[in-house]
Formats: C-alpha cells, sequence, structure tokens
C-alpha cells in the first residue's frame, strides 16, 4: 500500500470512526436509541446546508465530470448548473413542503397523499433508483482508490464500500452530518489549491490545451455552449432529470425530513448553492486537459482524470485532495445507502407491522441493511462499469413522475387513479425509450429519457386532474385545510 493511499485511509477512518464512536457512546449516555433515518430532525443550519450540499457532490461531480468533460468538454458543466437550480427548487420549495407534513420517506409521503398501494410501487422504484445510484457511488469510489493504489478498480470498490458502509452505519444520518462538516472544510481547501496549482504542472499551461482542441477543430469543447445539438442532448437532458428527480429523491430529501424546521431549510440555501454550484469547475478542468497528454489520454475517459492528479501534483496536494474526493463520494455514498434501507425499514416492512417497527428494531433494520447495499454494490464493479453520468440521468428519469404527482396532491388535486396512471405510463414509456427503436420510428432522437417522461408525466397530471371530477382537494389548499377544520370541530 502506497503512502498517498494510507494517508488518506487513515484520515478517513479517525474522522469517521471517532465521530460515529462518539455518538454511539452519547446515545448510550442518554439512553437512546440512534435515530438512523432523520437523527431526531434537529439539524440546524450548518449541519443541513453542508449535508444537502455534498449529498449532491457524488461520483457524477468528481470523476464522472472528468469522464465526460474528457468527451465533450466543458458543457460537462450544465451538470453542476443543473444542480444548482435543484438546491433552490429544495431550499424554496419541496423540501420545506415535505417537512411540514412531516412524513418520514418520499413513499409514505405519496401514500399518504393517495393511497397505500401507491405507497408499495413508488417505494420499489425509489429504493431500486437509489440503489443503483449506490453501485455508480461504489465505482467512482473504486476508481479513485485504485489511481492512488495501483489495485484494480474491483477490489479498489470493496475498500471504498467498506469505508462508505462505515460512514453511516454506526451514527445514521446524523454521523453522516458531522463527517460532512469536517469533510466540506478539507474539501473546498484542497479544490481551490489545486485548481490553482494545475495551471502550473501541464506541460504547456492552458495555453497549450486550447491549442491541442483548436488544431483538432473542437474548439467548441471549450465553451459551455458548445454545438448546439451537444447543448440540447446533454445540457437540457441534465437540468431535466436532476431538477424534476432528484428535487423528490429520498436520497437529498432525507436531509430536508431531518431539518429542525422550514425556516433552516429556506435559509440554508445562501450556504448549499454556492458550495455545490462551484465544486464541479475543477474536475471538468482536469478532464479537459487530461484528453490533451497523451499518457494520460491513452487511459481512456474513466482513468485519464485520476492519473492526472495522481501524476503531476505532489504527494501532500495530492493527499489533500484524494480526502476531499473521497470525502464527497463517501458522503454521497452513505446517503444513497442510507436512503433504500429507510425505505426498507419504513415503506417495505415498517408499514406492514401492526403497530410498525420499535425504534430499536428499525435502527437494526436499517443498520444491517446498509451493510447488504453496500456489500452488492461493491461486487456488481466487478461486472458493470457504466458510464457515470449518462447512467445516473436514465435513473433519475425513473423519479420524474414523482414529482408532478406531488406537486399536484399537494397544490391542486388528489385522484388515485390519475396518479397511478401518470406514473406506470412514465415508467413504460422510459423502458421503451431505452430498450426499443420508439425514438426513431417518432423522429424523437433528440429526446433524451428526462426530456420525454418529464413531458409525459407533465401531460398526463394536467389532463388526468382536470378530467377527475371525484378527486380529493390538495393537501395544502384552502378546500382541504377548511375541510380537516370542520372534521376536527
Amino acid at each position: 500500500m502506497n503512502s498517498i493511499l494510507l494517508m488518506v485511509l487513515a484520515y478517513n477512518v479517525i474522522v469517521i470512526g471517532g465521530i460515529g464512536k462518539y455518538l454511539s457512546w452519547k446515545s448510550a449516555q442518554e439512553h437512546e436509541v440512534t435515530d438512523m433515518a432523520l437523527g431526531g430532525r434537529d439539524a440546524g443550519l450548518a449541519m443541513f446546508s453542508v449535508t444537502i450540499a455534498i449529498t449532491y457532490l457524488g461520483s457524477a461531480h468528481v470523476y464522472g465530470l472528468m469522464e465526460m468533460s474528457f468527451s465533450l468538454g466543458a458543457v460537462a458543466l450544465w451538470f453542476c448548473f443543473a444542480h444548482t437550480i435543484l438546491l433552490c427548487v429544495i431550499c424554496l420549495g419541496t423540501g420545506r413542503w415535505i417537512r411540514r407534513v412531516g412524513t418520514a420517506t418520499i413513499p409514505e409521503l405519496i401514500g399518504q397523499l393517495y393511497s397505500p398501494k401507491l405507497r408499495i410501487y413508488t417505494a420499489c422504484i425509489a429504493a431500486m433508483v437509489v440503489f443503483g445510484l449506490v453501485t455508480l457511488e461504489t465505482q467512482t469510489l473504486g476508481i479513485g482508490i485504485a489511481a492512488m493504489s495501483g489495485w484494480s478498480l474491483g477490489w479498489s470498490a470493496i475498500i471504498g464500500a467498506a469505508i462508505g458502509t462505515a460512514y453511516v452505519c454506526m451514527g445514521g444520518i446524523k454521523q453522516t452530518m458531522w463527517v460532512n462538516l469536517v469533510n466540506a472544510v478539507v474539501m473546498y481547501v484542497a479544490v481551490i489549491t489545486a485548481g490553482i496549482y494545475l495551471a502550473f504542472v501541464l506541460p504547456d499551461g492552458w495555453d497549450g490545451v486550447t491549442q491541442y482542441y483548436l488544431n483538432k477543430g473542437e474548439g467548441f469543447k471549450l465553451s459551455i455552449l458548445a454545438k448546439p445539438e451537444i447543448l440540447a442532448s446533454f445540457a437540457l437532458a441534465a437540468i431535466f432529470s436532476v431538477v424534476f428527480s432528484q428535487s423528490v429523491n429520498q436520497q437529498g430529501m432525507q436531509a430536508a425530513m431531518s431539518a429542525r424546521d422550514e425556516k433552516t431549510i429556506k435559509r440554508s440555501l445562501w450556504i448549499a448553492a454556492p458550495i455545490n454550484g462551484l465544486f464541479g469547475v475543477f474536475p471538468v478542468l482536469v478532464g479537459i486537459a487530461a484528453a490533451t497528454i497523451p499518457e494520460f489520454a491513452e487511459l481512456g475517459p474513466k482513468l485519464a482524470g485520476a492519473e492526472l492528479i495522481v501524476t503531476l501534483f505532489p504527494t501532500w496536494l495530492v493527499v489533500l485532495l484524494q480526502a476531499g474526493f473521497l470525502g464527497a463520494l463517501l458522503s454521497t455514498f452513505a446517503m444513497s445507502a442510507l436512503a433504500p434501507a429507510t425505505i426498507f425499514a419504513k415503506d417495505i416492512v415498517g408499514a406492514h407491522v401492526s403497530g410498525g417497527l420499535s425504534a430499536k428494531k428499525e435502527k437494526n433494520l436499517i443498520r444491517y441493511t446498509i451493510i447488504v447495499v453496500g456489500l452488492f454494490s461493491a461486487l456488481m464493479t466487478f461486472f458493470f462499469h457504466p458510464n457515470v453520468i449518462m447512467a445516473i440521468t436514465w435513473l433519475f428519469a425513473w423519479l420524474v413522475p414523482f414529482f408532478f404527482i406531488i406537486v399536484a396532491g399537494l397544490f391542486w388535486k388528489r385522484s388515485t387513479a390519475v396518479a397511478q396512471w401518470v406514473v406506470l405510463v412514465s415508467w413504460l414509456i422510459n423502458l421503451l425509450w431505452s430498450f426499443t427503436d420508439l425514438k426513431n420510428l417518432l423522429g424523437l432522437q433528440m429526446l433524451e429519457n428526462a426530456h420525454v417522461v418529464a413531458i409525459v408525466a407533465l401531460t398526463l397530471t394536467v389532463l388526468g386532474n382536470m378530467a377527475a371530477t371525484k378527486a380529493k382537494p390538495g393537501l395544502f389548499t384552502k378546500a382541504h385545510v377548511s375541510r380537516t377544520k370542520t372534521a376536527s370541530a
């Protein structure tokens, strides 16, 4: 094991293990059962802001952006812009609404709005999607460790998954939030320092990088506007898939559910958006530069950026940078593993146990599920290595209809039949768009999965609810509030 990897792993073991042990000791002293899922719903401004920002800085933002910018260039930054828009939607909208309702999972919210049956449907899909995200986080953890150690991607992923499981397994979401606070400082010191340093270690500087693309007739790769067709297919797909899916995804909403109150969520925008939005600049620069240097370019898009960092930067900066990168990846891995575990404990098992699970049984079930999720995601890395950002945008498309039925159910009207048709038809279209020649037959090759699913879900939600005559009023509408007050009286 080389010195860089040893120091990075030692840092994570000390921070993760120390905070986890302290929280476990504190719970024992206070004779409390650890609330793995929501941490007692008392997260303040600092903990929530950093956690919601770093939760969305995972595989796609680190090595995924390096991989994508290696091929597409600066247009990859639109993935970052999409997440900044996403945080605005969460902090001003969906995060506050979900905290107001007081549910613990997104499927539970959908079940409360519509029906227990729809809760089960959406729980299964939501758990599947977030498990897919866990496998991608595991792959990129493996990429980072492989670049430092020279080990194979599969075995490196095993190590990464083990650390990621420890990140959340001892103290749940509260442990994750405390570790995030420490990692955020390390991560941004590292990224800012490395961004400045990069200009001085490139063989021909940034002028050489610029000239390389101009000589190849690929100057568009240096612009965030790129070509119209690339902008339409990638940038718009990123915005559609990220905003409409992640704003109602358990992975991020779990942090909102654990916040102290709505005010905390709203105020966090001024901290979370800059932390998240600025991070992606450095990985994109690395990917663009790596493609111009033969010794790194020949490694291909997955490993070129990571190898450039390890080779060109001094050891102290590599350690700092890899600790920061690993912290971002581990945070997203932890929240991604906690999400399906929470859904399984509360929506699949707990909802069908009379009186619900006891606090202790729920804690143990969530903990064991996190371990199983981490193990299987690591094993899958031996066999599958999809393009990270493309895979993520496909997974996000499954969650897009949730956004429309939740907004309609909160602010307009609630028809269980309409909501079921919206999700089932949207999921069918997502499958057909991926595994058949439907898009070519319709002449709509320019529309990605997220585009078409959003269009279908919005259309069905609007037309279906306009036609529904026996729908209940939305949960936040005046009609529902008046009816509730009358019933209480």
